[in-house]
């Protein structure tokens, strides 16, 4: 008890105070104790998750995502999604290169529901035309074919994102193989028919690999049997 509330005059101290907290506290989350974890959560609402984000500390931040208590993870998730949704692009860009996608995939979503929750309406819509075209190739792509319908659906709004930025997104898409990729799939998902129709026109005048090329005169064979 004596402990617990040293942790929480500490959380309400000084920045710094909090800082030298959050590390400690931090390395001990593995295998932490019930008590620990109550207290770790109850520091993270307060103050700590925040102060993360304020920081910039998002590797750490998201190395919590694995973590197996909701509680832990719920005030991470909370501070992330009001920080995405106000932030401006720059801010974006600094999540989305902090590795945020690849590091939710990582922390394994099943039985998160929070987690993915957080994924398809925030990660995936809001950050989707900031994402790389390392993070489309080796994360959104793969996510078409989820068992999570949620999932599923997010990645195709944040592909469609993707082609449609500002930023001339379109060429860098097309070099991550996407048109073979979703012809291959497109007799098996209603949500990859639909995304191929609204990325192929837009793909297209950048495809440069021959496979690529090839698959664009094999889909005009398609419509007219169809």
């Amino acid at each position: 008890m004596a402990a617990s509330k040293s942790i929480t005059a500490i959380v309400g101290g000084t920045l710094d105070d909090r800082t030298r907290l959050r590390h400690a506290l931090l390395l001990r989350l593995n295998d932490a104790s019930a008590a620990l974890r109550e207290v770790a959560a109850n520091s993270l609402s307060r103050a700590l998750a925040r102060d993360m984000v304020s920081d910039g500390d998002y590797i750490q931040l998201f190395r919590l995502f694995e973590n197996e208590d909701l509680r832990i993870r719920q005030p991470v998730v909370t501070e992330l999604r009001t920080f995405i949704q106000t932030a401006d692009e720059a801010a974006r860009r600094r999540i989305v290169d902090a590795d945020i996608l690849s590091a939710i995939l990582h922390a394994d979503t099943h039985d998160k529901d929070d987690v993915v929750l957080f994924t398809a309406t925030c990660v995936l819509p809001v950050l989707g035309p900031s994402l790389r075209q390392s993070d489309v190739g080796s994360c959104v792509i793969p996510l078409l074919n989820h068992k999570e319908p949620r999932l599923r659906a997010a990645a195709a709004t944040a592909l469609r994102s993707v082609v449609d930025s500002r930023h001339g997104n379109a060429k860098n898409l097309a070099q991550t193989g996407i048109i073979s990729k979703l012809y291959s799939a497109m007799n098996e998902s209603e949500v990859v028919r639909d995304l191929w129709c609204h990325l192929l026109p837009r793909v297209a005048p950048f495809l440069s690999v021959r496979v690529e090329v090839d698959v664009l005169f094999e889909s005009l064979a398609y419509v007219i049997i169809l």
